[in-house]
């Protein structure tokens, strides 16, 4: 079964197994004879492993920053557009037809839209 992204089919703790693992077999490596792979075969995949979690993690930070970063912009454009907002209403006046051109509603349309929702409702 191939790993598309998610979560492998592995423990948690599988990198704290294996270097587990590689210390018991450092201590009896006289007496362990793995097919095909040598303990410093097992290390370096391990030192591999080591430093790709350290990559992912370090890409982690970067995202939650750039997160952030991006949160603070939205929040810097959304206060400024009701700035904007805010100023149309006092120069037009809440009932002006200009109100729309700010994606507002006039007045008279959201007291036209309640009536209607009141009118059903009954």
């Amino acid at each position: 079964m191939m790993n598309t992204g998610g979560v492998g089919n592995f423990p948690r703790n599988a990198l704290e197994q294996a270097l587990g693992v590689m210390k018991g077999w450092e201590e009896l490596k006289d007496k362990l004879q793995v097919p095909n792979m040598s303990l410093s075969d097992f290390e370096k995949k391990i030192k591999e492993t080591q430093k790709k979690i350290e990559e992912a993690e370090e890409k982690r930070r970067q995202r939650g920053k750039a997160i952030e970063s991006r949160n603070t912009s939205i929040e810097k454009v959304w206060d400024l557009t009701k700035r904007v907002r805010n100023a149309a209403k006092a120069t037009f006046g809440d009932d002006s037809p200009e109100i729309e051109k700010f994606g507002g509603k006039s007045a008279q349309m959201r007291k036209a839209y309640l009536k209607r929702k009141e009118m059903e409702e009954d």
